[in-house]
């Protein structure tokens, strides 16, 4: 039987793993930035939805760089990433594109002419 004292104990540490995991989540998403960018390819590979983009800014961030889609969002942004190669407009996304390998766009939008 336990006693009050290491249930104590049991909930501080399962208080500070909380805090730990939410920190890491802040941190994974505070270099995200708008990003106005030409579409160069994108499409469904085995199991994710694929980009590739590039920076327009004067000074690009990234040039022909692979990003991912959310699974849940897949359809959604493919939609409008394939818009945006048949009628040769741009995109504002939203990613970091230092994150990982294949970042994820968190957010995209398709840019008038």
């Amino acid at each position: 039987m336990k006693r009050c004292g290491e249930w104590r104990w049991v909930n501080c540490l399962l208080g500070v793993i909380f805090l730990i995991v939410l920190l890491m989540e802040t941190v994974a998403f505070a270099d995200s930035s708008w990003f106005k960018c030409a579409v160069n390819l994108s499409g469904p590979g085995r199991n994710e939805t694929f980009i590739q983009l590039t920076d327009l800014a004067e000074d690009p961030v990234f040039v022909a760089k692979w990003f991912r889609f959310p699974v849940d969002q897949s359809r959604e942004m493919l939609a409008v990433a394939l818009s945006a190669i048949n009628s040769d407009r741009n995109v504002m996304v939203v990613v970091d594109p230092d994150s990982e390998v294949y970042p994820v766009v968190s957010e995209i939008y398709l840019c008038a002419k």
